[in-house]
């Protein structure tokens, strides 16, 4: 079958897949059609450590759940990308331009290298980041 378009998420809308939360709603419709075959979610393979971490904080979440989270996570069979030359340019470019993270440029960049669009959740970030790339969560069910 073939794939629907390609969709960059950041951690801050894969967290929401296993933290109820506001617009949880709407990063499960993106996973979903992924499922679906719809649509390709992509991300850095960075966001399988950065969406551990945040789950590691949770005080819903004990060791055997986060490590069950992590399986389900890779279970869904996102489209995780490692750096190339051309890509981690981009994302030191990125970084230095909106003065972010390289963990926020890695998104940022990849989906400029996939001509794709990258949803967050991170307020903060589409306040420093004027970028057409970039959209907030909110946006996805649009």
């Amino acid at each position: 079958m073939e794939r629907g378009k390609t969709v960059v998420v950041d951690a801050s809308v894969a967290v929401k897949w296993f933290n109820r939360e506001e617009y949880s709603d709407l990063a499960d419709q993106l996973k979903n059609k992924h499922v679906k075959g719809e649509l390709t979610l992509s991300a850095p393979v960075l966001i399988i450590f950065e969406v551990a971490n945040a789950l590691r904080y949770s005080p819903d979440l004990g060791v055997n759940d986060v490590k069950e989270v992590m399986n389900d996570l890779l279970d869904l069979q996102i489209a995780l990308y490692s750096p190339d030359k051309g890509w981690i340019e981009g994302v030191v470019e990125t970084a230095y331009a909106y003065g972010i993270t390289i963990y926020d440029a890695c998104y940022i960049a990849l989906s400029k290298n996939l001509k794709a669009i990258t949803y967050t959740a991170d307020e903060k970030l589409l306040e420093r980041v004027n970028d057409p790339a970039l959209k907030h969560i909110s946006e996805a069910g649009s």
